[in-house]
């Protein structure tokens, strides 16, 4: 696990906070029910943590707009995503990817504050013997300027229990 804390310029010229972090793992599963785990944006809520997550539009068989809401702990605001979800596979290099970007304008304003910076990419590959290595890349501002403690105490147990929620479902599929 890797992780950065660091400052970006928004869209308004604004300087805010950038959380970066890349986590890998390999375990014992198949890459199908990987897949569909994260096809299954209704199980998303379960291992990010978040109130809601949900589909608001289907794009394409491989593109979706997704809505997700954070009922979050005090000190940190009730908030929402909306992002554009990508699905990608490559049978010959035996991977799949999954990319999550932010599109704040492509779903109603729900009276909370939204992220307008998130990238993540969710990427599989079988490495044979039904092993799966995955690797959970994001880079992130969230909605306001979170607590040093609170973000230090997050890594890396955090972005871990990601990946061991959709391996949990992933091995139950």
């Amino acid at each position: 696990m890797q992780s950065n804390i660091s400052n970006r310029t928004d869209e308004n010229g604004d300087k805010v906070q950038l959380i970066e972090y890349i986590a890998t793992t390999t375990a014992s599963v198949s890459m199908q029910n990987c897949i569909s785990v994260l096809k299954d944006v209704s199980k998303h809520k379960e291992f990010q943590d978040d109130k809601v997550s949900k589909i608001v539009k289907t794009i394409s068989d491989h593109e979706w707009v997704v809505y997700y809401y954070t009922d979050a702990p005090w000190p940190m605001p009730n908030s929402d995503t909306v992002a554009l979800m990508n699905f990608s596979e490559d049978a010959t290099k035996k991977t799949a990817t999954f990319t999550f970007t932010a599109a704040p304008s492509m779903f109603e304003e729900k009276g909370v504050k939204r992220m307008t910076y998130y990238n993540v990419t969710y990427a599989f590959k079988d490495v044979g013997n039904g092993n799966v290595e995955m690797t959970m890349t994001s880079k992130m501002s969230p909605v306001i300027k979170a607590p040093g403690w609170m973000i230090g105490r997050w890594f890396p147990e955090g972005p871990a229990d990601i990946l061991r929620g959709i391996l949990k479902f992933a091995k139950s599929s």
